[in-house]
């Protein structure tokens, strides 16, 4: 019996060249953890959901105007002043501030905290580990795809721009192929922590993309979200200034955060 799982499928749901690959991470996670097929469900049919900033798609979850109860492993919050109905199984939330907007509250110690999108090494487990190819890869979000940074970073020697748009596990292999990563799309800075590729947020397209979402993945850790890059910084300091711009790279408790998450998938 599959798992019906709903995450966001955007414009990827008609143009398979526009399926970012955060998102389509979820499916595949899912059943690695689960051991089941999985299979794409409207939030009114699913019985659960993963990766994604997608906590307020949960008010849609009803069958014929009555609420449905989802299952809820890593899902995440988007922006302050958020309310999340409690009727749900909370199993794992992406971050601290998820777990605080949940209606009557949720007790930290009763749901595992983090991103799912952290488990990417467990799914490549098994493949051969690509080579360091690159010095950095640079990932932007789908909305920065056209910046004047994106067309910077792909002229300079030993930078690889990764599309998010690419299927899942071309983008799992190159970034694994990255000394470093600088990404202003979450699951590029996700993924490279689940494989420990140092890296760093870059904010391109201010005001396009949640800020929330980035402190609310990095509460996890207990720890406060990096100080962004500006495009100017990446601009001035070059290939060989990579390593200072990253800076100290540290994410505590990254493996019982993972083997939380495992621990916590629920039983359906």
């Amino acid at each position: 019996m599959s798992i019906k799982l709903y995450w966001c499928r955007g414009k990827g749901r008609d143009d398979p060249g526009q399926q970012n690959f955060g998102d389509y991470l979820s499916p595949l996670i899912v059943e690695m953890a689960s051991g089941k097929a999985v299979e794409y469900a409207p939030i009114h049919r699913a019985d659960m959901m993963a990766i994604g900033s997608i906590m307020n798609r949960e008010q849609k979850a009803k069958r014929f105007l009555v609420p449905r109860r989802l299952h809820v492993w890593g899902s995440g919050t988007d922006a302050p002043g958020r309310v999340y109905s409690s009727r749900h199984y909370y199993h794992a939330v992406r971050g601290r501030l998820t777990c605080e907007q949940i209606e009557d509250g949720v007790s930290r110690e009763a749901v595992a905290l983090g991103d799912p999108g952290l488990l990417a090494d467990r799914w490549w487990s098994g493949r051969a580990k690509p080579a360091k190819r690159f010095t950095l890869g640079f990932i932007p979000h789908y909305v920065d795809r056209a910046a004047d940074v994106v067309r910077h970073a792909e002229s300079l020697p030993g930078v690889k721009v990764i599309d998010v748009y690419w299927p899942v596990e071309e983008v799992l292999k190159a970034i694994q192929e990255c000394h470093f990563v600088i990404s202003s799309s979450m699951h590029g800075l996700i993924v490279s922590d689940a494989f420990g590729v140092p890296n760093r947020r870059i904010a391109i397209s201010h005001g396009r993309i949640s800020d929330y979402k980035f402190v609310d993945y990095y509460s996890a850790f207990g720890i406060d979200e990096p100080a962004c890059l500006v495009p100017e910084a990446f601009a001035g300091a070059g290939v060989k200034g990579i390593e200072e711009l990253v800076g100290d790279y540290a994410r505590p408790g990254l493996t019982a955060i993972q083997e939380r998450l495992l621990a916590a998938f629920p039983a359906i």
